[in-house]
């Protein structure tokens, strides 16, 4: 994914579609992010680094 568009921001959905694969029960999906975490390959793109939706819900606008 990222060799074909490098500021592509990679997700488990487009993992599981990559590999024709569905998170039918949700069950592995602590592991599988962790796993995505731990990688080195696998950046947050600039842009989107600091963001963090939970603390934004409670700020006001």
């Amino acid at each position: 994914m990222r060799a074909a568009d490098a500021d592509t921001l990679v997700t488990p959905g487009k993992i599981y579609r990559a590999l024709g694969k569905s998170a039918d029960c949700g069950g592995c999906m602590p592991l599988f992010l962790s796993t995505m975490q731990a990688n080195v390959n696998l950046t947050v793109p600039a842009i989107l680094q600091g963001l963090n939706p939970s603390r934004q819900k409670g700020e006001a606008r």
